[in-house]
């Protein structure tokens, strides 16, 4: 969390520290499993990586063998350290506007292997999340009812703590999640099986989750460092851009025509830059790619690749991987 470089197949260490205070207070000796699975037990001054699939898995075994609350009493945990003010991402006596604007701001600090953005669902503002881990990898259903009690508890500390969604919707299935939901939103509606984790805001419906910054006192490397975050989300689209700054289309549109771009320009960019770094940094076979990059078929994805490059995915794969020959 204290460095911003992208590691796309690892987490930090810190992921497990969310953990480990549970563990401790049950008796339960997680440096043994940690251990076997080759994860590090010890905190360091230097930043230590692991890989994200071993991690969940790590998880996964964890949640056999603890209580049910597990991952619901660790996000709370988690949450409390962002807003105890130790990652630097949420400021002593923010209001909740300028929370919500920080996090948006400040997703890619704090996750590599998530993304977290706002957008509209039923004229409500949804905290949104989705994880680079499909639904079925073991591990994924404790990570995203973490990831959900993070996100509740964060509300819940500027929202009151009887506070609840409007309703939920999660990547995972019924049977994987429901066990969770009746400890975390016992009479909140979830939704299973979804594209993607969200937060339906209750009471908070004038957000706008970029509004420190207004869109006038912005340069354009901002607006492609949110695109280079973004671009691979199906709401990814001017209209939704807009929304976040609290402006319409039409003035956003200008913005861009005013920096001799436009919005596609930028998302092509984008798009074409994220997919070329798994090609070249990761084995990920080119049908998880297209899943990491919001694409459900294969097909479309290479298509899209091709029409933005010239080149397939995997063509584009073989040309990285002579160039660091």
């Amino acid at each position: 969390m204290r460095n911003s470089s992208i590691k796309l197949l690892l987490t930090s260490f810190e992921s497990i520290l969310f953990f480990t205070p549970y563990f401790d207070s049950k008796g339960i000796p997680w440096e043994k499993v940690a251990k076997k699975f080759g994860l590090p037990i010890a905190y360091s001054d230097e930043e230590v990586w692991v890989p994200v699939k071993t991690y969940s898995m790590f998880l996964n075994h964890m949640a056999a063998i603890c209580d049910n609350d597990m991952p619901i009493v660790a996000g709370k945990h988690a949450a409390q350290t962002f807003i105890d003010g130790k990652w630097g991402i949420i400021k002593q006596g923010s209001g909740f506007k300028q929370v919500i604007s920080s996090m948006m701001e400040n997703a890619n600090l704090f996750s590599r292997q998530n993304e977290y953005w706002f957008e509209r669902f039923n004229g409500s503002w949804c905290w949104c999340n989705r994880s680079g881990m499909k639904p079925s990898y073991p591990g994924s259903a404790v990570n995203e009812w973490f990831r959900l009690s993070l996100l509740t508890n964060i509300c819940r500390n500027w929202l009151g703590n009887e506070w609840s969604p409007k309703s939920v919707s999660v990547m995972t299935s019924e049977s994987q999640g429901n066990i969770y939901a009746e400890i975390l939103l016992p009479n909140v509606e979830v939704r299973y099986g979804q594209p993607s984790l969200k937060l339906e805001l209750e009471g908070v419906d004038d957000l706008q989750p970029m509004s420190n910054h207004p869109l006038c006192f912005r340069d354009l490397g901002d607006i492609e460092k949110l695109s280079d975050s973004y671009c691979h989300l199906p709401n990814f689209t001017l209209e939704w851009l807009a929304s976040l700054f609290g402006v319409t289309s039409k003035t956003l549109y200008r913005y861009f025509k005013d920096h001799n771009t436009s919005f596609n320009q930028i998302k092509k960019k984008s798009i074409l830059n994220r997919t070329c770094l798994f090609l070249s940094e990761t084995e990920y076979p080119i049908s998880e790619i297209a899943y990491r990059m919001g694409y459900k078929d294969v097909s479309n994805f290479n298509r899209a690749i091709k029409s933005i490059s010239g080149a397939t995915p995997a063509q584009l794969r073989r040309n990285l991987s002579d160039l660091k020959r």
